[in-house]
């Protein structure tokens, strides 16, 4: 069966040589003019790549892209970019960080590289996690880290089953990241973890798990109304719960795994929020033996080390400290890795430990001979802790930048042409670029801000170093924005989706809904908007079966698309209560309070369950004990 390719191109020309040589290598294309028109057909139609001009009309190419991840439909659908502009590692790297681009295509191209693009794209066993697919494979010594690594790498989702003997575990990946963890193994349960951890009583984990049983609710929500932990205690030792469920397997010599390829995971589940690279570090610093370490490292004695020129992760995705920064630092490809352990005798195990997490994660990479170069004249400022200057620095050019136009972000006047342009971008990316500061300890809003920048004059470039596109932007500084049309109708429901919400807050519920019901009907897959539509619905009039029936429906399909929205359960929760449905309510809300400790609504609508309990409970008893006495 062919495959279906959608060009999205304003240029006539490009458009129909595509078309002619694609069609000709038997793949079924299309192609449109416009940046919307083409948004829609991608999000509503079968297609199994799409090539975008990265200028075009109405919506630029990367935004185009950046539609495109954020629905599950075309969140995996592959991508090339027809562009001029990108040519270095750099731009392209973080093009496809930034965008979700997964290839390019430069302009001007040959047919032959249009066939080697095609061959990258499609190339048998893509994103479909290789040799683990559908296979029961053995575990070995390093097995558990190096899939881990490997699932990311391909950023496959779906669940990894590994079973030790009678124990059985199931992770859950989603887009290569781990994000939650099963266990059969008793020890690893709430209860006794958090009796072991010394937060409970061995009395109060029975005495909980007994009110658990009778009453049918989590145990975790009857330890906070026993008052033996906050809903905030709650979601911290749930999420370390699931962290070390995971990390636990590292210490598995022996076993099988397998991975099967998925898109749905059990709702309402607390997911961590980990790198690989990061549970990569704390599970060998934790499980693997001096033997299990020196039997890893042995074969690579002799292998020069140095920082991989394509590396997977960002230095904020693990926590190396500050000597594992200094390792890092040492691997600049002129020393073998006994050199680097003979540097640190008084910390050997550790500086193991921490070189093998980085082998695996392949954030350093081994050559047979010494390695020229490796390291920039910046590597010891993109290594060392971020100091207050420079992030007084950060601050004051992230204000400067984010404030100007797109000539004033640049530096340049607007007469400039289009050599000077390119100048300025190259001298402001080498300056503001996200590498720059990796190894840092730069914090998690600063490594935003810059990230902000870079993308910023990335797309001042983008607009400026096209003749057309900068006189178009220089028309609109001079005589005001043109009128754009929407991105698609995702996009245009944003308008009513803020319409409804402030009509919300004034209690306007008949009138929100209708704002709010114009939003999921331009963008129906949006769990946020379809949250408050049948909240402003049920609002609107409670008292109507057919209302609360239909709200319920509403707020059950939301809850499949974003099973950890706390609004969602709130909302499912007040909806039950009002059809009679306590128990199916009081799920709910304890759903709510796991998914967001803070939701004082919830915690009061439980108190206020329990309490009715109580009540029917002391009432009943009451009437029993009248009957005694008359007898």
């Amino acid at each position: 069966m062919s495959k279906n390719i959608l060009i999205i191109d304003d240029d006539r020309d490009l458009r129909d040589f595509l078309q002619q040589a694609l069609t000709a290598a038997g793949f079924h294309v299309e192609t449109v003019d416009r940046g919307a028109l083409g948004l829609r057909k991608l999000l509503s139609e079968d297609v199994d790549l799409t090539l975008i001009d990265i200028n075009m009309p109405e919506i630029s190419g990367p935004n185009i892209c950046q539609a495109l991840r954020k629905h599950e439909k075309t969140r995996d659908l592959p991508v090339v970019m027809i562009t001029t502009t990108f040519h270095s590692p750099e731009q392209i790297k973080a093009a496809k960080q930034e965008y979700g681009v997964d290839d390019f295509l430069f302009k001007p191209f040959t047919g032959m590289d249009l066939q080697r693009l095609l061959e990258r794209v499609f190339k048998p066993g893509k994103k479909t996690a290789g040799a683990l697919q559908n296979k029961v494979l053995p575990l070995s010594e390093f097995t558990i880290p190096t899939q881990l690594h490997r699932l990311y790498v391909e950023r496959v989702t779906g669940l990894l089953h590994l079973h030790h003997g009678n124990a059985k575990k199931v992770i859950y990946i989603k887009d290569g990241y781990p994000v939650f963890a099963r266990s059969n193994v008793l020890g690893e349960c709430l209860g006794r973890m958090l009796v072991r951890e010394g937060l409970i009583t061995q009395v109060d984990c029975d005495q909980s798990v007994e009110l658990s049983k009778q009453s049918g609710r989590l145990q975790g929500t009857v330890l906070i109304q026993m008052g033996l932990l906050t809903p905030q205690d709650l979601k911290a030792v749930l999420e370390r719960q699931v962290t070390e469920k995971l990390l636990s397997t590292f210490a598995w010599r022996s076993g099988t795994l397998h991975f099967e390829p998925g898109k749905d995971f059990k709702k309402g589940v607390t997911q961590i929020r980990l790198s690989p690279a990061s549970l990569i570090l704390q599970g060998i610093n934790r499980y693997w033996t001096i033997k299990q370490v020196d039997e890893f490292l042995y074969p690579f004695a002799s292998d020069y080390l140095c920082q991989a020129t394509n590396p997977k992760y960002r230095f904020q995705d693990i926590d190396l400290g500050k000597r594992g920064l200094a390792v890092l630092k040492s691997c600049q490809g002129q020393k073998r890795l006994r050199d680097i352990l003979e540097q640190h005798p008084l910390a050997r195990r550790e500086v193991q430990k921490l070189i093998a997490a980085m082998l695996i994660s392949e954030m350093i990479e081994r050559h047979a001979t010494p390695q020229q170069g490796v390291v920039d004249d910046h590597a010891e400022s993109e290594i060392a802790l971020i100091d207050e200057k420079l992030r007084r620095k950060i601050l004051g050019d992230y204000q400067r930048i984010m404030d100007a136009d797109y000539f004033e972000a640049l530096g340049i006047e607007r007469k400039s042409d289009s050599g000077a342009i390119r100048r300025a971008y190259y001298k402001m990316a080498k300056e503001y670029h996200p590498d720059r500061f990796l190894g840092s300890s730069l914090s998690r809003e600063m490594s935003a801000k810059v990230s902000e920048m870079f993308q910023y004059i990335t797309q001042a470039y983008t607009v400026l170093s096209d003749p057309t596109t900068r006189t178009d932007y220089l028309d609109e500084l001079i005589n005001g924005p043109k009128k754009k049309i929407d991105i698609n109708q995702v996009i245009e429901a944003e308008a009513a989706y803020q319409e409804g919400l402030a009509l919300l807050k004034v209690r306007r519920f008949a009138t929100a809904a209708k704002a709010l019901k114009k939003a999921v009907e331009f963008s129906p897959e949006e769990p946020e908007y379809m949250t408050n539509f049948a909240w402003a619905l049920f609002k609107s009039a409670p008292e109507k079966t057919e209302t609360r029936n239909q709200a319920m429906e509403i707020l059950l399909a939301s809850r499949e698309l974003n099973p950890g929205s706390y609004l969602t359960h709130l909302y499912l929760g007040h909806v039950y209560q009002a059809q009679g449905k306590e128990r199916q309510a009081e799920k709910s809300f304890e759903v709510a309070v796991q998914a967001n400790p803070d939701c004082t609504e919830a915690l009061r609508e439980l108190r206020l369950i329990n309490l009715r309990r109580e009540q029917t409970a002391q009432h009943k008893g009451l009437f029993s004990g009248f009957g005694k006495k008359d007898k």
